[in-house]
């Protein structure tokens, strides 16, 4: 029997927090996924993406697209999935999470849910007719692409109602300006059905898509996009990016007392620590979720940012980080508020696996694409009933790749603790994309869950790529799932 994980209540179903710098705009209880809404928007005020970028926005497909912004690297990206939803809670929330980003086109994923809960086509049909009048009616430049509700493992029941809108979103889309659709549902039907391993071997579970599910989903969507609108990013250099040797190190979990704490000021060794906003644990961190100012160990600025690529959860301190590290272990990485608590993940890529709905990944922008860099990870939960390992991979121009054992009974370095306590994983001479981007992403490949307590980035070199560790090109390896 799979030991279930003390893991969050995702925030559709209960009262999320927003980000205490920025009080929510209404009572979260009062609407679906208002906790969601209202953390986005806190980052975005804090945090504000630039106009012209694309928006990908609809149900769990999209929140779970863990590659979304290495699939479209050449293009700015927002990532707005919200699981659940249904194209009138996309409609409901136009004006917090639509409409601000002045977006060059939107990509919508949406509808799924509607017709699986028995909705018929016609509603759905008026609610896609609902959003492009909101969103041409004030940005009437916008492209817009519909991704068509495609056939999956566990939607067979609601095929009629399917094919019907499909075929009527498509024609309002061939009558229509800068309207689109992309024709998922005929590739879909091309591959088969559920007996068929064309077909299955593209999911993880009866309605959510696997890695190689998406690798077919980009091949379809983005050749669309591409013809109608071209990659739209520009590499800026970033007069603040760390030099040579520098290192910034970033405390990963909640910061409510009960479950963690940020790692503030200068610690015991005088290094200064990056946290995630203020999150309480069992409380989710989706996709699309971002943080600015990351600053190195001096306390000085680096215009480093951070985005959440596949949604984590949280925990610490109640649920087995580690309370007392030794500096003779970790180094650097030895301080009790990085080590107490920890974001997991519970995504493996199998199906009847792990959870995949909280993906475990993150970018890094703003680094020198001349530059190379040494990635160490602290990943650690006390548990004697399993051992659980977390595969940490990273994606520049080129790819490393390291395994930890984070739990399990013995794993301690007395042969009698049962979390990590000693070990760390190291990529290391990992070169940015060419738009100064670096790709985090974590998988379970043992037991049920991954974490990541602490992470330190060194600055090994500026102005000569290291590529020892399998150079692809920037787009190769950067796409490499």
């Amino acid at each position: 029997m799979r030991r279930i994980e003390s893991i969050f209540i995702h925030p559709s179903l209960m009262c999320a927090i927003a980000l205490t710098a920025v009080a929510a705009p209404t009572a979260v209880a009062e609407q679906p996924y208002a906790g969601e809404i209202a953390r986005w928007t806190a980052q975005d005020r804090l945090d504000p993406p630039e106009a012209g970028a694309i928006l990908f926005i609809g149900s769990s497909s999209i929140r779970r697209w863990e590659q979304l912004t290495r699939d479209f690297d050449d293009y700015r990206v927002i990532q707005r999935g919200y699981g659940g939803c249904h194209f009138d809670h996309v409609n409901q929330y136009a004006d917090e999470i639509v409409l601000p980003y002045k977006p060059s086109a939107i990509v919508v994923w949406a509808g799924a849910n509607d017709l699986n809960s028995g909705q018929p086509a016609d509603e759905l049909v008026e609610d896609f007719e609902a959003f492009i009048e909101k969103v041409h009616g004030e940005q009437p430049g916008v492209e817009v692409f519909y991704l068509g509700v495609t056939s999956t493992i566990g939607n067979e029941a609601s095929k009629d109602a399917r094919d019907e809108a499909n075929a009527r979103i498509s024609e309002l889309c061939a009558q229509g300006e800068r309207l689109h659709f992309i024709d998922l549902p005929s590739a879909f039907y091309d591959l088969g059905g559920p007996d068929d391993e064309a077909f299955s071997g593209m999911y993880v579970d009866d309605l959510h898509l696997n890695r190689k599910g998406y690798r077919f989903w980009t091949s379809l969507i983005r050749p669309n996009v591409e013809a109608v609108v071209k990659p739209n990013k520009a590499y800026q250099p970033n007069p603040d990016a760390p030099g040579a040797g520098a290192s910034i190190l970033f405390d990963f979990g909640p910061s409510n007392a009960e479950d963690g704490a940020h790692t503030t000021g200068a610690d015991t060794n005088g290094n200064h620590w990056n946290n995630w906003h203020e999150a309480k644990g069992n409380v989710a961190v989706n996709a699309g979720e971002h943080l600015a100012g990351l600053v190195d160990s001096n306390g000085e600025p680096t215009g480093v940012g951070m985005v959440i690529t596949g949604g984590f959860a949280t925990n610490g301190v109640r649920n087995g980080g580690l309370a007392e590290p030794d500096a003779d272990r970790l180094g650097d990485l030895a301080v009790a508020t990085a080590t107490q608590d920890f974001f997991f993940s519970s995504a493996d890529d199998r199906w009847g696996g792990g959870n995949d709905d909280a993906g475990g990944g993150f970018m890094l922008t703003g680094l020198n694409p001349e530059g190379s860099y040494d990635f160490r990870f602290f990943g650690s939960r006390v548990d004697p009933s399993e051992t659980r390992a977390t595969e940490f991979r990273v994606f520049g121009s080129n790819r490393g790749k390291a395994t930890l054992t984070t739990t399990g009974e013995g794993v301690g370095s007395d042969g009698a603790y049962a979390g990590n306590d000693g070990e760390i994983a190291e990529v290391s001479g990992i070169s940015p994309d060419r738009f100064g981007q670096v790709f985090i992403d974590m998988t379970v490949v043992e037991g049920t869950y991954a974490y990541l307590n602490a992470m330190e980035m060194r600055v090994r070199s500026l102005g000569a790529r290291d590529h020892d560790n399998n150079e692809r090109g920037a787009h190769a390896a950067a796409r490499e799932n």
